[in-house]
């Protein structure tokens, strides 16, 4: 009988405590999509509704400090005989896992050693103030005057040494604290706190449910990293695409299904309002002075703005892309740490060739034009350039396109310099009334390669605005294309050569003409 008592008298605790605090279940990810900057994180985890009293039911989550609050979605099992009321939220302090407190530990040790440190030197400072200070005292006979400085020199000298042997130690420990903090706020997010999200559910009280959680998550994003490896002689570039991925929720992420989006997510609960569609005239402005007219024909920027102050902001339409995402399969993410991930590598089909443009520079760029299978939306990020597994440098890279032209630097064993051979100018005609310019220029391509390289030489066509204006040329050899902006030349020049090439252009136009010369001259 006294053991039944106990018993009923246990069972009616658990009861009590149970309802006075409910169970508290931490998410953690089984799904995260990383942008940039943020995280969508999605949790199915089996829980316990605990009845509280009141004719509802409760169960607690602990979420990371870094959650947006209205982009938590909660939802039970399509067949549960529950469903959810409200979400009451709660910052709680953060219960330190087991690697935050052993960080913690080891910073609190690191602040203890400082201060002590930092004391000794603070001691040891005032002593060397106190014998300098000793200088100033009054000697009566000149073998005190010798005692009492060789005691002084003999104390400041050792005070002081032992001062620059601790010095260099607190800045150590400088280091550490610092580098300390850090690893902790990557962990954390410099956050010392964590949300508490208590769910109210009414309908029949089951045992277990399961419950899905999907969140945005601040302090988590990631980054593409490329490496474009060409190899002009295989006609192909190498590239490698990887992602350096991060989060500071605090906690371990375990074989989280990952995936890499190029843009954050947007999303509102309400539509935006549809504004009215007006057509109108423009209201006249009112300007002072009889040339009201001409003022706002020849400013029209500033009638617009006068315009848009009258009528109020008027919606605009911005256009953006859709995003892409790319699954990478189950990963470990652990806090704080930068995690470098592969995400693709290719070999691309390339046409390469060596782009010269000698009246800006003398250098030629390698130029590779890539025609994909299909078109690839590669976002911005940084890539290493490299040719033959030659490093060139980093710089910006994207490609959202099916084919297109890539750039890999410079090569300095191409070069075309470009020689003016003569300038003339003068008058022509009985009545010298035509003014006339001549230039003559011979482009050196030289190739010191050990191989063959293929060129495209580009050169400015001259060309006149006025009828008046006649523009000659005489070229050697021929153009292969002429635009009416550029002159273009395809050729191969073969390992060790080098090729020449002429140009004259003639200008004639009216001797009163205000002639300008542009800047190829």
């Amino acid at each position: 009988m006294r053991k039944s008592i106990i018993f009923q008298s246990f069972f009616s605790l658990l009861v009590i405590l149970s309802i006075l605090f409910p169970s508290v279940g931490r998410s953690t990810p089984r799904e995260v999509t990383f942008f940039p900057n943020t995280a969508r994180v999605q949790d199915v985890t089996r829980v316990s509704p605990q009845a509280d009293g009141k004719g509802t039911c409760r169960t607690v989550l602990t979420l990371p400090a870094q959650v947006i609050q209205d982009s938590l979605t909660a939802m039970l099992e399509p067949d549960s005989s529950m469903k959810i009321e409200d979400l009451i939220w709660r910052q709680v302090s953060r219960q330190d896992e087991a690697r935050i407190a052993d960080l913690r530990r080891r910073l609190d040790d690191l602040k203890a050693e400082r201060i002590g440190i930092f004391s000794s030197i603070q001691s040891l400072d005032a002593q060397i103030q106190f014998w300098q200070a000793q200088i100033k005292a009054k000697i009566k006979t000149t073998e005190d005057t010798i005692s009492l400085s060789a005691l002084i020199g003999k104390n400041v000298r050792g005070t002081l040494q032992e001062k620059l042997a601790l010095e260099p130690e607190l800045e150590k420990l400088d280091r550490k604290i610092r580098d300390l903090q850090e690893e902790m706020n990557r962990i954390m997010g410099q956050k010392e706190t964590v949300w508490e999200v208590s769910l109210l559910m009414s309908g029949p009280q089951v045992r277990e449910t399961m419950l899905t959680v999907s969140y945005s998550l601040m302090g988590c994003g990631w980054t593409p990293l490329y490496r474009l490896d060409a190899r002009p002689r295989e006609g192909r570039i190498l590239f490698a695409w990887d992602a350096e991925i991060w989060q500071s929720s605090g906690i371990d992420w375990s074989q989280v299904e990952t995936s890499l989006a190029t843009m954050e997510p947007r999303s509102r609960i309400a539509p935006p309002d549809l504004p009215p569609w007006i057509i109108r005239p423009r209201p006249q402005v009112p300007l002072r002075g009889e040339q009201k007219a001409d003022a706002l024909l020849e400013a029209p920027a500033v009638g617009a703005m006068i315009s848009a102050e009258i009528q109020g902001a008027e919606p605009r339409e911005i256009r953006r892309s859709t995003f892409a995402v790319w699954n990478i399969g189950k990963r470990d993410i652990p806090a704080g740490a930068r995690q470098r991930t592969k995400v693709r590598e290719e070999s691309w089909s390339a046409d390469f060739l060596h782009l010269l443009r000698p009246s800006l520079t003398s250098q030629a760029f390698v130029q590779a034009s890539v025609k994909l299978p299909e078109a690839r939306e590669i976002p911005a990020g940084q890539a290493n350039f490299l040719i033959d597994g030659a490093s060139l440098g980093r710089r910006p890279f994207s490609f959202a396109a099916q084919e297109g032209d890539i750039f890999f630097g410079v090569d300095p064993l191409v070069t075309a310099d470009a020689v003016l051979l003569s300038r003339k100018s003068g008058e022509k005609g009985f009545m010298a009334d035509r003014q006339t310019h001549e230039w003559a220029w011979r482009l050196d391509i030289r190739n010191a390669r050990d191989s063959a390289v293929r060129l495209r030489l580009e050169e400015p066509t001259p060309q006149p605005r006025d009828e008046r204006i006649r523009v000659s040329l005489k070229l050697e050899p021929e153009p292969t294309e002429k635009t009416p902006s550029s002159l273009i030349w395809m050729m191969e020049i073969p390992p060790g050569q080098k090729q020449a090439f002429f140009s004259t252009v003639r200008v004639e136009a009216p001797r009163e003409m205000d002639l300008d010369l542009g800047w190829r001259r």
